[in-house]
């Protein structure tokens, strides 16, 4: 068999859908009060409430009065949730939250401190310390910046969001594959000629470390999982199928959590993978040009995500990503460098913000026209999802006529397992 890995991930997906359709899972306590004992991981301020990951569970403090500190230990009691009944007209809520991998909603009553988990506590003020320096250094720029280094894209407003939408270029602002290989890169080049075994477990735990200060989301944690791989398979000189190694890594996922089927994040992250895994090689021996190449063979698979879930087609993507993904390394690099140098000379570290600065609202100007063109974003009203089922069926039965043609053309030893 040509990819076990893949067959096997298919009929997991398949039994996955089957599963969180028929069975329920009733906790029989909702509106009561319930205690738990967890560590606070993370921690968002929102307009209206402060909102707490504990453990597996969704804390909301409406007072925003307590000032519970993320790598607290705490054991707190509060009116649980039921996610089985948060369904809101057509989105439901309390499945997405079990597809990000909780297991309830918590409305915060009263908690008490138990001890601390130095590992969160440490991250969370790295953090802090990164987000906040970039905020005095790049002022209205800043939340971009914070968006694509730290995940916070929560910060951006909404005429920006609007923008990257309609570009298609949102996947800029939402750590993955692209940002993780920026980082990852530059870790390698640091570390310079360090022994392979021991380059690879400091870069297994900078990334492990990194994923935790960024949120743990599935897109975050499948690129790095995936880039491990890569890298593992090039410092021990082996070759590696790629479609295989996406689907062990989305085997683990689904294995731990069924829902993750339905976490968008999840989707995008591994369709746009394998649509880029499959689909580059093909297209950039006819185009030449590695941008469009790489743009045009991620939305292949991705497009009728992007189509279902967000009501629209951005038809401008290609021109907007070649104005920003070519930079997004760039950006990131000098904003790391300017973190480094405010420590040492603000004077030098003000002139590499100047220079990112203009970088940035460089790129903004461009991407605004586009968004600002008619025929930039198709809206669409209401999708169908009978499209979504066609487009798909029409591609992966290419896909799996392409499989079957180089099976047989191996059989005959008229090509090589590896791409």
């Amino acid at each position: 068999m040509r990819r076990p890995f893949l067959i096997i991930f298919i009929i997991l997906l398949i039994v996955s859908f089957i599963y969180t359709n028929i069975n329920t899972i009733n906790t029989g306590c909702d509106n009561e009060d319930i205690e738990v004992i967890g560590i606070v991981k993370h921690k968002k301020e929102k307009e209206r409430y402060n909102e707490y990951t504990v453990g597996k569970f969704v804390v909301r403090d409406y007072t925003k009065h307590k000032t519970i500190k993320v790598g607290s230990e705490i054991k707190l009691t509060g009116e649980f949730k039921d996610l089985n009944k948060m369904s809101y007209e057509s989105f439901d809520y309390g499945r997405y939250l079990r597809s990000a991998g909780y297991k309830g909603l918590i409305y915060l009553k009263d908690y008490s401190t138990l001890g601390s988990n130095l590992m969160y506590e440490y991250i969370y003020k790295v953090k802090s310390y990164i987000s906040n320096t970039i905020r005095y250094l790049y002022k209205t720029n800043s939340d971009f910046i914070n968006s694509i280094m730290l995940g916070q894209k929560d910060d951006l407003s909404q005429n920006e969001k609007l923008i990257f939408t309609r570009t298609g270029t949102s996947h800029i602002i939402a750590i993955s594959g692209l940002h993780t290989g920026i980082l990852s890169g530059l870790i390698i080049f640091m570390m310079g000629r360090i022994n392979k075994i021991y380059k690879l477990v400091i870069l297994s735990i900078m990334m492990f470390l990194y994923s935790i200060m960024v949120g743990n989301s599935p897109s975050i944690i499948r690129s790095i999982m995936f880039m491990i791989s890569l890298y593992l398979s090039f410092f021990l000189d082996r070759k590696i199928d790629k479609i295989s190694t996406l689907s062990f890594v989305g085997i683990l996922f689904v294995i731990n959590n069924p829902y993750i089927i339905y976490n968008v994040s999840f989707q995008l992250s591994f369709l746009a993978t394998l649509s880029i895994i499959y689909f580059y090689d093909y297209i950039n021996n006819k185009l030449n040009i590695k941008i469009i190449s790489l743009t045009l063979s991620a939305n292949i698979l991705t497009i009728p995500i992007i189509y279902y879930n967000f009501k629209g087609i951005p038809l401008a993507s290609i021109f907007s990503n070649i104005i920003i993904v070519p930079f997004v390394g760039i950006i990131i690099y000098l904003a790391m460098l300017s973190l480094i140098l405010f420590k040492i000379n603000i004077y030098i570290s003000n002139i590499v913000v100047y220079i990112n600065r203009f970088i940035l609202e460089t790129i903004y100007v461009l991407l605004e026209k586009i968004s600002n063109l008619d025929f930039a974003y198709i809206i669409v009203e209401e999708p169908k999802l009978y499209y979504v089922i066609i487009y798909y069926t029409v591609v992966f039965l290419y896909m799996i006529y392409k499989e079957a043609k180089t099976i047989k053309e191996q059989s005959h030893e008229l090509q090589g397992y590896y791409k």
